[in-house]
Formats: structure tokens, C-alpha cells, sequence
């Protein structure tokens, strides 16, 4: 029996041929990681992108808001200037205005607001002469950057002065970007910004200054050519602006992010704000433009490493280890089974000590495979603990869903908006649970429309569009569990497995409502500001029909006043010019009452007065207004006490301005204004007529600003839309009430309820007051201090009766150099006068003589103007234009007592 050899194949060529197929799996593993971490990376990438840009459009929504918001300012001064008109524009009244604003708060980042005159070259002169006289400190300099020849845009006015001065009398139109902006702001009447500029009061930020300008014209009524409003534009309401402080507390502008910004307006970007981002940080980027007032802006966003640190984005070579872990673990199971299999192969005389070898071979790799799956489940672990930590931190509401629509994740941002725990959620719900059907019906309506098929209003108006893998958002509203609603901004996503399928839809939701909020607030702003303009634009049109109507009558009787007429005649002709005269000082005085209403300038008096007096003076007043119209005017006072504590004029104000309007609106039958005394010290004034009437609407628009029953009112009976306006103020200064009732056709009853007190008999003052109509002051000195030629030749012919040596200065230093000289016996003297002003002049005559009579003569007869005079040293004040009476009185009063 011979023996059988078994021949071994020798080890390393068994190993050989075993390690072909492992190469070849860990270089296609190989491939796939490369492949596995190029997608993880653009995910990354893509992350970072979308949160830069949102947080891009944040900050341009936020900088567009701020520019608009001075815009808005500007759109202000400019209503406010217009108001006032141009021509009378004054530095007192700049300066009050921009007391009562708080441009910090208001509009933070501007540095001020302020007025451009455009001034032709040939009244260069006398504009400058003007401006100075205007100033406080009577300084005013022209400054050019570049010497030209056309007309000048010189910066007139801007508060606050302190921190601008250096912008104070520079002319804009020398330099070419101001001026091309100002002219297309004329051009096109609209908000225009420079080009990017050096302020002159911040000339250390080079080209990183703005000028935004509003054209100003002088008329309501804009030529709607633009060569003609550039002909007639008055000036420019401006704001200037450096780039850094406009940026100050912007929404989103934070320090883990570079802003950079470029003007590429004119094709060539020119950087205005920011630098260079950090190298490592370039390829995360996001760029957007701005159209703002004429000018493009690029805004370049660039994050610094603290905005990708808060993302919290994976390692970069995680999917990479990952997929080459696996990989090299299935290249050591292919090994090992390669060697086993072929060792028993090639071994089958020897299964004993093969099998004794593969044994042990076994043990060895189920232990390093032991601890390549352990090491590998852990990595797993942290992984998911890592998209845990993810969702759980996030801000906004993540909701995800398999292909069905069941939720599978609800992190605690969706539970906080929503109301609902992910226990209730997940597994169990879709999330149409938490949608408005009837949304969910207009945008499956919407969809068939665009999609020409049918969509019914279910899950699917929410994945419809992104089953080809594309991202689509839109506004919804989320029903919260306790029934509240949320305006949300949704955005939807896809989720695919790695063979491209389809596994399920991830939703990111964040809630609108502030931002809706902040919207709805701007917009109700905009309305009261467009409101608030139309109101005033309606009082301008009125005012210059009311007042040019006296106007007018003046002008009239004084032009035929020139022609020969007999006495009767010209007596005529006088009267209609004196009455013309009084309604044009009533449309003044109820303006300037108004005004100081407005700025909670008025006071009521409380002191002992006659009700029967000032009922007996309501009455000649209303009689004269009747005329001889069919009207009876009664007035009864059922009072048996006649002595009260109150503010008398204030009254009288009250009742002449409802009896006034009784009369004007009734053309028959009567007027009856009756007085009583309730029980609780109040008397009740009633203003009774049988007028027009007022319909509901109206009386519920009674006491606006500027409003009068009708438009055709003021047509019919004129008016300055302010008399019952200021009526109400004043009832409510002195702690009444006013009620009103009217049928149209029937006539309207006012009811006044005041708060008075009976004075006792004692209480009541001695009547004093002496009108005097003729005075004789022959031998006396009157020194007249006035620089307007014409009041000189009418004050001149009112002192002429008096027989009084009358002289005349037409400025302050006359005046002081004349009392130097020769002592008068009064002087009257205006405030307003170039050189020195009236003030200044009645202090360094009371400095000469304090016994010496010196009378203020103005038109700033405002309660704070007189007082004012009065502490500065004048003795009395006389209001222009000047009564003939109050001038012999006042004249009186104060001249020798043997002359009057």
C-alpha cells in the first residue's frame, strides 16, 4: 500500500491571491469617500450660504428702513418749511422747529437736518446781508470747493449747529457730485442721495459721507416739466449722512460677520464702507444690490469665524473617516474569508490542522471585528447625538416628515411656536393639524392653476413643488393649540437617501408676526404723515384765499382811493378798507392762537370780572357782524348774581367764535345765546340757531385742525377751518366741556359748561381805563425808530394831530447815537431792524435814562414775544398793524403829565 502525498500550497501564494479582491474593494471605498465627503462639504457650504444670506437680507432690509426713515424726516422739515413759505422761512423759526424734534431718537445715525437755498448769482448780495441779519450772531461766510458761475446752492440752515458748523454757508453746487444730485432731485421732485462724498464736517472719513435731499418749491403747484421745476425749485430739506453711523445698531450688523458696501451706480464700484474679509473665510460669501434714492449700493457680506463656529457644522473629514472605516473593515472580512476558504481548499488532507488554524485565525478577526463594529457604533452614537444637539438648539421650528406626511421630528423651537409637544406630533400627525384650511384650499387652488393639473388641498400644496428636489418658500399661517394664529415664513426642502430617493420633507419655519408688526406700523406712519400733508396743503390753499380776500379789498379802496370822489365816497371806500383790514388781523390772530395752543403757550387768568359786561360786549360785537341780515340776535342771562372768578376774554373768545359761526351759517330766523347756573358751581352757556345744520359726518369731524363742515363751506362763507379747533383747546384750558347737537335743515345747539366761582363785590376792580381820542403834545420830542419807509410815513401822519416834533431812525444805532445827543420824551421803537435791533437798542437807552418811555412797535405780538419785551426793559408794547386809539392811549399814558 503505497502512501499518498499531499502537496501544501506554499502560504505566501495562497496570501497573494487573497489580497486582490480586498485592494480592489478599499480602492472603490476609496473613491466612494472622496465622493461621500465632496457632498458633505457642499452641504456645508450650502448651510453657511443660506444663513449669510438671510442674515445679508436682514441688513439691507434694515439699511434701505433707516435711509427711508430720513427720507421721512426730511419729507417733515420739508412740509414744515413749505407751510411756513420759503420766503418767510427764519433762523428763530429753524430753531424752534428743531427743538421740538428728537433727531436721536427719531432718526439715529443722521447728523442733523437743514435747508439749501438756491441763490442766483446776481442776488448773491443781498442774500448773504439777509442770512446774517437773521443769525443770532450776525455771522454768516459764503465758502466754495471749486470756483464756478453758475447759480449758488448754499447751505442756509442745519441744526444742530454745533456738531455741523463747518457746513454752515457752503455753497453745494461747487462741487460736481452735489450739484448733479441736487438738480436731478428739482429734475424728477423726488428723494435723490449723492454720490459718495467727504463731509466738510467730518473730512477725516474720506468718501464715506452722503448727502440726502428733498427739492422745496415755493408754490403748491409743481411744473410738471423738469427744465421748469429746476427753474422754479426754492431750495433742497437735506440731511448729511456718513455710512458708519448710519450702520450704528442695524439689525444683523454684528461682529461675527464683514460688511462690505460699493456705490456701482456709474459702472466703477467704489468701496464706501468695510475691507478685506479674513483669507481662510473668502469662499463663504453672499452679495446682493440696493436701489436707494437715485444710487445702487453692492453689499457684500463675509462671515469671520465666530458666525461658523455658531453653526456648528461637523468635522471637515468626518464622512471621509467614516466611509474609509467601513470600507477598510469590509476589506479585512474579504481577506480573512479568502484565506479560510482557500486554506480548506488547499489543505483538505490536513482539516484537522487547518481547522485548528482557521479557528484561531476566526477568533483573531472576530475581535478586530468586535472592535471595528464597537468603534464604529459609537461614531454612529455621537453622530446622531450631534443632529440631536442640532435640532434641539436651533432657533427656528424644524418639522420633518416621511414621503406620507406623518411627522418624524418636532424639535423644541417647533413645540414653543406651535404649542404642541413632539409626543403628540411625531408618529401621529401631519402637518396640516396646524394650517388654516382655508389657506391650504387658495394654495391648492393656486398650484392647479400654475400646474394645469389638479391638487387637492391636503399634504401635497406643501411637497408638490419639490419633488424635483428644489427648495420653495411661502407665507402661512400656523394655528397654535391654544387657537392662536401665527404668520410663519415656511421653507421646504426634500430629504433624500443615498440612492437619490425620496424618504421624507424637512419644513424650517420662523414666526412673522414682529416683522408684520414693524410693517403694519411703518405703513400706518406713512398714512398719518400723507394724511397729516393733505390736511395742511387744504389749510395753505385756504389761508391764501382767506387772507388774499382782504387783501384784495385794500388793495382795492386804496387804488380808488386815488381817484377823485366826494366825502361819502371816500368814507366808503375807507370803511371797507378798516373792515378788510380787521378780518385779515382775525385770520392772523386765529393762527397764531392756534400756534400757541399748539405749543401749550396759552394760560388762563382767573381774576373777578362782570358777566353782564361781557355779555353787553358779545352782543355789540355779534350786532356788528349781523348787519342786516333777517337774523334776531337774543341773548338772555338768567343769572341773579353778576360777579364771577374766570378768564373773561377767554370766555368772550369762546362765545364770539360759536355765536360768529351761528350767524354766518343761518340766513333767517334767529340767534340765541342764554346763560344759567347748575347746582356744582358751573354756569352753562347755550348757543341756540336755526341755521344750516350739520349732517352726522360732520359733526364728527367739528373740532379737527383745518376742517369745516363741507369743502363748499369755505367756498361759500370763507373761514380758516381753526375757530372751532381752538373754541374746544380753550374749553378744555379751562376745565369745561362742550357739547354739540344738529339736524341738517333745522339748525345746531353748542352747550359750554365752565367751572366759576361767585366773586364777592369787593373782589371786583375799580374801572380805570380812560380812552383818550384827541392829544396835544406840542413841545414834546417823539423819536420813531423804524427801517421800513412806509410805517415811517404812517406813523409819521398818525403823530401829526399831536403837534409832537417827530424824528426818525432807521436802525437801532441811530436811535441809541440820537438819545445821546437829544433826549426825547418817548421813543416807539421796532423790534426787527438791521444793524442793531430794538432789543439791544432799548437796553442801551435804559442804560442812558431808566425813566425814559420806550414802546415796543412789532408784529411779534405772541404772548411770550410780549413778555419778553417787557423784561428786556420796554415799558408798553404796541402791535402792528398799529391802532390809531391804542397809539393816543398809549401816548397818553406815558407823556408829560401837563400835556395829557
Amino acid at each position: 500500500m503505497s502512501a499518498t502525498t499531499v502537496k501544501r500550497t506554499p502560504v505566501h501564494q495562497s496570501i497573494i491571491k487573497s489580497v486582490w479582491l480586498p485592494l480592489l474593494v478599499i480602492v472603490a471605498g476609496y473613491f466612494y469617500a472622496l465622493n461621500t465627503d465632496e457632498r458633505f462639504l457642499a452641504e456645508q457650504q450650502q448651510l453657511v450660504d443660506d444663513n449669510l444670506s438671510r442674515r445679508l437680507q436682514q441688513i439691507t432690509e434694515a439699511v434701505n428702513e433707516r435711509v427711508s426713515l430720513y427720507a421721512y424726516g426730511l419729507g417733515s422739515l420739508k412740509a414744515s418749511i413749505s407751510a411756513m413759505g420759503v420766503e418767510n422761512l427764519r433762523y428763530s423759526y429753524v430753531n424752534d422747529y428743531a427743538q421740538s424734534q428728537n433727531y436721536s431718537q427719531q432718526y439715529p445715525g443722521a447728523r442733523g437736518f437743514g435747508f439749501i437755498r438756491k441763490v442766483p448769482p446776481q442776488n448773491l448780495d443781498a442774500f448773504l446781508a439777509m442770512v446774517r441779519n437773521d443769525r443770532p450772531d450776525k455771522q454768516f461766510e459764503l465758502r466754495t470747493l471749486t470756483p464756478h458761475q453758475n447759480s449758488h446752492f448754499i447751505i442756509q440752515y442745519i441744526m444742530p449747529e454745533q456738531a455741523n458748523l463747518q457746513a454752515i454757508g457752503l455753497d453745494i453746487g461747487s462741487e460736481t457730485m452735489r450739484r448733479n444730485s441736487a438738480e436731478q432731485a428739482a429734475r424728477t421732485n423726488s428723494t435723490q442721495l449723492t454720490a459718495p462724498i467727504t463731509l466738510v464736517q467730518a473730512n477725516q472719513k474720506a468718501s464715506q459721507g452722503f448727502l440726502i435731499l428733498q427739492p422745496v418749491f415755493p408754490s403748491l403747484v409743481i411744473p410738471s416739466d423738469p427744465v421748469q421745476r429746476m427753474a422754479a425749485v426754492a431750495g433742497w430739506s437735506y440731511a448729511p449722512l456718513l455710512i458708519d453711523e448710519v450702520l450704528t445698531s442695524v439689525s444683523g450688523l454684528r461682529e461675527d460677520v464683514k460688511l462690505s458696501i460699493e456705490d456701482v451706480t456709474n459702472g466703477e464700484p467704489e468701496l464706501i464702507f468695510g475691507g478685506e474679509a479674513p483669507a481662510e473665510l473668502n469662499d463663504f460669501n453672499s452679495t446682493t444690490e440696493l436701489t436707494l434714492f437715485g444710487r445702487i449700493w453692492r453689499l457684500r457680506l463675509t462671515p469671520n469665524q465666530p458666525f461658523i463656529d455658531a453653526l456648528r457644522l461637523p468635522s471637515k473629514n468626518q464622512a471621509f473617516n467614516t466611509a474609509m472605516s467601513v470600507t477598510t473593515s469590509l476589506a479585512l472580512v474579504i481577506f480573512s474569508l479568502q484565506i479560510v476558504f482557500r486554506r480548506r481548499a488547499d489543505a483538505k488532507n490536513y482539516e484537522r490542522e487547518l481547522a485548528i488554524a482557521n479557528q484561531r485565525a476566526l477568533e483573531l478577526n472576530n475581535e478586530k471585528l468586535e472592535q471595528e463594529v464597537a468603534a464604529r457604533t459609537d461614531e454612529i452614537n455621537q453622530a446622531n447625538i450631534l443632529q440631536r444637539r442640532i435640532l434641539e438648539s436651533a432657533g427656528y421650528a424644524l418639522i420633518a416628515t416621511d414621503e406620507t406626511g406623518i411627522i418624524t421630528a418636532f424639535n423644541p423651537a417647533a413645540e414653543r411656536l406651535i404649542g404642541y409637544s413632539a409626543a403628540e406630533m411625531v408618529g401621529k400627525q401631519t402637518p396640516e393639524v396646524f394650517h388654516l384650511r382655508e389657506e391650504m384650499v387658495e394654495r391648492a387652488k393656486a398650484l392647479s392653476e400654475e400646474l394645469g393639473r389638479e391638487i387637492k388641498p391636503g399634504f401635497d400644496v406643501f411637497i408638490e413643488k419639490l419633488k424635483d428636489g428644489k427648495t420653495a418658500s411661502h407665507n402661512w399661517t400656523y394655528v397654535r393649540k391654544d387657537s392662536q394664529q401665527v404668520p410663519v415664513r415656511l421653507s421646504a426642502t426634500s430629504l433624500f437617501d443615498e440612492n437619490g430617493k425620496v424618504f421624507g420633507f424637512l419644513g424650517i419655519a420662523y414666526d412673522l408676526t414682529l416683522q408684520l408688526q414693524r410693517e403694519k406700523e411703518l405703513h400706518e406712519a406713512r398714512l398719518q404723515a400723507e394724511k397729516a400733508n393733505e390736511a395742511k396743503s387744504s389749510f395753505l390753499a385756504n389761508m391764501s384765499h382767506e387772507i388774499r380776500t382782504p387783501l384784495n379789498g385794500i388793495y382795492g379802496a386804496l387804488q380808488l382811493l386815488q381817484k377823485p370822489h366826494d366825502f361819502a365816497e371816500r368814507q366808503s371806500l375807507l370803511d371797507n378798507a378798516i373792515r378788510s383790514t380787521r378780518n385779515l388781523s382775525r385770520i392772523i390772530n386765529d393762527i397764531l392762537d392756534f400756534s400757541k395752543i399748539e405749543a401749550g403757550k396759552v394760560s388762563i387768568e382767573q381774576y373777578p370780572f362782570s358777566l353782564g359786561a361781557m355779555l353787553d360786549g358779545v352782543n355789540s360785537d355779534l350786532l356788528i357782524l349781523l348787519g342786516d341780515k333777517p337774523v334776531e340776535l337774543i341773548i338772555e342771562n338768567s343769572l341773579t348774581h353778576d360777579q364771577w372768578i374766570g378768564d373773561a376774554v377767554r370766555i368772550r373768545q369762546v362765545l364770539l367764535n360759536i355765536g360768529a359761526n351761528a350767524i354766518k351759517f343761518t340766513e333767517r330766523g334767529k340767534v340765541c345765546i342764554t346763560v344759567r347756573e347748575s347746582s356744582q358751581e358751573r354756569l352753562i352757556f347755550s348757543i341756540t340757531d336755526t341755521g344750516a345744520g350739520m349732517s352726522e359726518d360732520a359733526l364728527t369731524r367739528l373740532f379737527d385742525r383745518f376742517e369745516q363742515a363741507d369743502s363748499s363751506t369755505t367756498r361759500k362763507h370763507g373761514g380758516t377751518g381753526l375757530g372751532m379747533s381752538i373754541t374746544q383747546s380753550l374749553i378744555h384750558l379751562m376745565g369745561g366741556e362742550i357739547r354739540v347737537a344738529s339736524t341738517t335743515g333745522e339748525g345746531t345747539k353748542f352747550v359750554v359748561t365752565l367751572p366759576m366761582q361767585p366773586a364777592e363785590e369787593t373782589e371786583m376792580p375799580e374801572e380805570t381805563t380812560v380812552v383818550v381820542t384827541e392829544l396835544d403834545l406840542s413841545g414834546e420830542t417823539i423819536l420813531v425808530a423804524e427801517d421800513n419807509d412806509i410805517n415811517r410815513a404812517v406813523i409819521a401822519a398818525m403823530l401829526a394831530e399831536t403837534k409832537a416834533a417827530v424824528y426818525f431812525a432807521v436802525n437801532g444805532q441811530e436811535a441809541v447815537e440820537f438819545v445821546e445827543k437829544k433826549r426825547p420824551d418817548i421813543v416807539l421803537m421796532d423790534i426787527q431792524m438791521p444793524v442793531m435791533d430794538g432789543v439791544e437798542a432799548c437796553q442801551q437807552i435804559k442804560a442812558m435814562d431808566a425813566s425814559l418811555p420806550v414802546i415796543a412797535v412789532t408784529a411779534n405780538a405772541m404772548g411770550h414775544d410780549i413778555s419778553r419785551y417787557l423784561e428786556v426793559g420796554f415799558d408798553s408794547y404796541l402791535s402792528k398793524p398799529v391802532d390809531l386809539k391804542e397809539l393816543i392811549n398809549v401816548l397818553a399814558q406815558y407823556s408829560k403829565p401837563e400835556t395829557a
